[in-house]
């Protein structure tokens, strides 16, 4: 299949080695002639240099530039959640029931140790408790 990068000429593999030893990655060195990463990484095999390992970026939790901590939404608590504690796996209220699941105790949705495994019966119970409460005011 002939496209516009397959008809381009292949750069001097000597220039495409200086600079990728200077420390440019193939992104931006195909940013550097117009084309994709993807180009880069095929002139690299064609000419038979050697690509650096991938680097192991460390993305989890405020390290990630996705990060909204406290303003995430409620799928990336509950994924927060359960990536930090695992799945609720047991009642620590009536040491029963078949389907648990995490119960919030305080509403600090953000903090994983606010949460306590609950069957959905004792879950259910516990929410309608705790929405009484505060329509009595309490």
């Amino acid at each position: 299949m002939v496209n516009q990068y397959t008809c381009m000429l292949v750069p001097d593999k000597q220039e495409l080695q200086d600079m990728y030893d200077v420390g440019y990655t193939q992104r931006e060195i195909g940013l550097e002639f117009g084309v994709t990463q993807r180009v880069v990484w095929r002139w690299f095999k064609k000419l038979g240099i050697k690509s650096r390992a991938p680097r192991n970026t460390k993305q989890n939790g405020t390290d990630n530039p996705s990060w909204r901590g406290d303003d995430a939404g409620y799928a990336a608590m509950h994924y927060r959640l359960k990536k930090e504690r695992g799945l609720a796996y047991m009642c620590e209220v009536c040491n029963g029931g078949q389907y648990f699941e995490w119960a919030n105790l305080t509403g600090d949705y953000g903090n994983v140790n606010d949460y306590k495994m609950m069957c959905k019966s004792c879950h259910a119970k516990y929410d309608n408790k705790v929405m009484n409460f505060q329509k009595e005011g309490i």
